[in-house]
This record gives structure tokens, sequence and C-alpha cells, in this order.
């Protein structure tokens, strides 16, 4: 008998364990996974934040500043706002807390890479969830890292969420995006998501076009159409750094519901490849 109830409080024990360490290996896994098959496909790893430290790497990361633009209007350099916690980045909008020395009725959080981690005719892979809320606006997306006049040196978003969709868009910017609209070629396209979920929003440069992808599968492909002409493809000639933003309202997002706040986004690791050369 004594035998047995051991026999049954190990079993009980062992089988009680895994709900944890399953979830923590299964995660590993996506994550080992996601990494074979991009070297699989000829990519090599040159840089990766995996948010596994105590606090942001100063080396690669600084805060966004605040601005006049909408997406800029309410960040703030509050350390509650951006911080590391259990192996993520987590950047909040949030109602102004009570006692901050801000008059702005909304505060953001959100960080870049600029002059510290770039790249250049790449992959760049990050994986993130967000909340929904009304006016949230969260974003990933890639700018020149030269001064440049926008939209000049173009812009890549690999990422933008509104609101409570279950879809992300997907967009690139140029002079010419601005300018032309042609019938046969996009600049935007959408694509679903697990609205609950972390999902891996990827963005390819290349020489001839950018792809986009969303969990592995291809969204849409921006084409060089005119190889002669800059304007209308300029991601080919310069290096990108990433700005990972959670925004709140716009002209775009619309009015914020103040009663859906706070809100968060969480970037679990964001990596640079480069194709291997032969």
């Amino acid at each position: 008998m004594k035998h047995n109830l051991l026999a049954l409080t190990a079993l009980l024990c062992l089988c009680a364990q895994p709900a944890v360490s399953l979830h923590a290996q299964t995660t590993k896994s996506l994550h080992i996974d996601n990494d074979r098959r991009a070297r699989s496909k000829g990519w090599r790893l040159v840089w990766a934040d995996e948010f596994d430290g105590p606090t942001i790497d100063a080396s690669s990361w600084s805060r966004c500043p605040v601005g006049n633009a909408d997406w800029m209007r309410h960040m703030s350099p509050l350390d509650s706002l951006c911080r590391v916690e259990n192996g993520t980045l987590r950047l909040y909008g949030v109602c102004r807390p009570d006692g901050a020395d801000d008059p702005r009725p909304y505060l953001t959080g959100g960080v870049q890479s600029k002059g510290k981690r770039s790249i250049r005719l790449g992959r760049v892979d990050v994986r993130a969830r967000f909340d929904c809320a009304q006016g949230f606006w969260p974003a990933i997306w890639l700018m020149p890292d030269r001064d440049m006049p926008w939209p000049s040196g173009g812009e890549i978003d690999i990422m933008e969420h509104l609101n409570h969709d279950t879809i992300a868009y997907q967009t690139v910017h140029s002079p010419h995006t601005l300018e032309h609209r042609e019938p046969e070629v996009r600049n935007s396209s959408t694509g679903g998501i697990d609205r609950d979920g972390f999902n891996v929003y990827s963005a390819v440069v290349t020489q001839y076009g950018i792809e986009f992808y969303i969990n592995g599968r291809h969204t849409y492909t921006y084409p060089r159409l005119y190889p002669e002409r800059e304007d209308q493809y300029p991601f080919a000639d310069h290096p990108f750094y990433v700005i990972l933003s959670a925004q709140l309202g716009g002209s775009w997002v619309g009015e914020i519901d103040p009663s859906q706040l706070p809100v968060k986004m969480e970037i679990d690791y964001v990596r640079f490849y480069e194709k291997r050369r032969r």
C-alpha cells in the first residue's frame, strides 16, 4: 500500500509539472524553428536581441523622442513605460499617472536602434504580441540610418495594428508612392494574425524588391519597377534601423478610449539576417 501511494504521488507530480515546462519548451522550440528555417534558406544571423537580460541594452536601443508627428506625440522617457521583464521587451500606453510631471493626458513607450544597430539588404524578424484597444497603434518599422528628409530615404512598415483589428498592415513609403499610384502594384497590404498571441513579422529587403511575411507566410512583395529611379525604390542604397513603438491616437487610428487603457506591446525578439555569400 505504501509503495502504491508513493508511486501515485510521483505520478501526480510528474503529470502536474510539465504544464509550465512544456509551454517553455514549446516557446523555445518555436524560436529555434524560426531561426533554423531562416538559416536553411541561406540566411546568416548577424545581430539579435532576445531581451533575456535584466534591462534594455543601451548599446542597441535608445528611447523614442517626443515630437509633433502622430506616432511621437505621446512618447515619454518614463522607465515604467519601457522595460524588460520575463524575457520580453514591454512597451506601454497609459493615461497620465497621478503625480507625473507631464501635462499630456496620455503617455507611451518606444525604442529605436538608430545609430546603434542597422541593416542593409537583409531580413528582419520580430516576434511580438499586443493588446487591443480603441486608439492603440503598435508598430514595428524601419527608417534610414542617416539624416534624410521623409520620405526620400524610404520607410518600411513591417507591422502596424489598429484598434481591435484581426489583421496587420505592412506598407512602404517613398517619394514615388506619395506621388503615383501604380494600378498593378500596391505599396501596402494586410495579413491575418493571431490577435491574442505572438506573431512573427518579417521584411526581406533586396536589390529587386521588399518581401513581407507574417508567421512565415508571404503576404506581398513591393517590387523595384524602375532601376534607374531612386525615388521609386530608395531601399537598397543605405542601412535601416528599427523602431518599436506603442502609439496612441492619431488621424489614422482614431480617437483614444481611456477606459480601455492601459495597453501593452510585447517583443520577444528582434533578429537581423544577411544572405550568406557563396
